[in-house]
């Protein structure tokens, strides 16, 4: 068999970087994922993304969240825990999760890119909502909600 179909037949595990921005409220900003995205459509979730090849995971969410939220942050620490989002229904692959904490440096977080709205959420509202891949998981693992 051709390499090359193979490869495409291959199943891979990727990376995700999940960001977690709080205000001087506690409050947690989320964003809304826009209709034509491929997973989780309309879902609410944390700012973040996957790595591009060669990109250390810190860098990328630095570049995730100015892709999708237009700030600029700094990175305040990078989680102990990793979090696994299964293939499902609403997302056909598996990735293992790596969440970070950041701060807004620069800008006032607006939609861009993916996102269709951006808002700030009390932890006791995150509660009752279903978010996009392990953001719930990791919300509750990181004891934030």
């Amino acid at each position: 068999m051709n390499l090359f179909f193979k490869l495409i037949k291959q199943k891979y595990v990727s990376v995700g970087v999940p960001v977690i921005i709080q205000n001087s409220k506690g409050e947690i900003l989320l964003g809304k994922r826009n209709m034509n995205m491929p997973t989780y459509p309309g879902f609410w979730g944390l700012p973040g993304g996957m790595p591009e090849y060669g990109e250390k995971i810190e860098n990328t969410a630095i570049r995730e969240v100015k892709e999708e939220l237009d700030i600029d942050i700094k990175i305040i620490k990078k989680s102990k825990n990793v979090y696994e989002n299964l293939p499902d229904k609403k997302c056909r692959f598996h990735s293992v999760d790596v969440p970070f904490y950041g701060k807004i440096v620069r800008g006032i977080a607006k939609p861009k890119d993916e996102t269709k709205e951006v808002k700030w959420f009390k932890p006791s509202e995150i509660r009752n909502m279903e978010l996009a891949y392990t953001h719930k998981e990791v919300l509750k693992g990181e004891g934030l909600i």
